[in-house]
């Protein structure tokens, strides 16, 4: 049985996360009026969550993946230190909503 590479899974749930955020954002988008002002905000917050949502699934994928993350370990700290250091720039640093 072949391997499957856990930075491909994890990219293909970053995009899958992006795909039901539009999805969601557009149907709610559709059941109001004015729901443009919906469909932004879905975004916005999908935006802000994104790298919480990328430490939790890199976390769950090394989890799964021990051997993966024991020999890529340096791997494993640059991408879990970028994804914290953005978190933390989108929680606290970014105040461009207002």
């Amino acid at each position: 049985m072949k391997r499957i590479n856990p930075l491909l899974v994890l990219f293909l749930l970053l995009v899958l996360y992006w795909v039901v955020l539009y999805i969601i954002a557009i149907v709610i988008d559709t059941q109001h009026v004015g729901g443009e002002q919906y469909f932004l905000t879905i975004l916005v917050k999908g935006i802000d969550l994104f790298p919480l949502i990328g430490v939790i699934l890199f976390s769950s994928i090394c989890l799964f993946s021990k051997e993966w993350a024991i020999r890529n370990k340096w791997l494993v700290v640059a991408i879990l230190f970028f994804l914290f250091s953005l978190s933390i720039y989108m929680l606290f640093f970014n105040h461009s909503q207002g």
